[in-house]
């Protein structure tokens, strides 16, 4: 079965659609997915914009498999403090194992040329819950 790496660095290019949730509202998405270092990992640039919101989100990604051969996120974003590590805990889940609040982020690539991009988070002892998702397709 091939995983979520060797899909995406498959197929690069722009993504483009929109989202919705409880914590972000409607928005339009932008995820530009780069293979880098020889396929070894894979960028994803992603941002949301609305009108009521402008720039609501923006976040640099890198899929790589971390050294124990499982796929990690290494996450950049404003909403949270530095890089936070997230680690597959199945296929395209991946959940935070450093970081303020339980978090977990959810891509599938069930269709081609098509992503979906989920942010899923507690503010308490909670379990996560989905507070974002875009679906996107390749436009490029």
């Amino acid at each position: 079965m091939e995983d979520l790496l060797a899909r995406l660095g498959g197929s690069p290019g722009m993504y483009r659609g929109r989202g919705d949730g409880p914590e972000s509202g409607p928005f339009i998405a932008r995820i530009d997915v780069t293979t880098v270092l020889r396929g070894r990992a894979v960028t994803l640039d992603y941002e949301a914009v609305s009108d009521r919101n402008g720039l609501q989100h923006i976040e640099h990604t890198v899929l790589t498999a971390g050294e124990g051969g499982r796929l990690e996120l290494h996450v950049a974003c404003l909403e949270m403090p530095g890089v936070v590590r997230f680690v597959e805990t199945g296929p395209g889940e991946f959940t935070a194992y450093d970081g303020p609040i339980p978090a977990r982020i959810v891509i599938g690539t069930a269709a081609p040329n098509a992503l979906s991009y989920g942010w899923w988070w507690a503010r308490d002892d909670a379990e996560p819950r989905e507070q974002s998702r875009a679906e996107v397709r390749r436009t490029g």
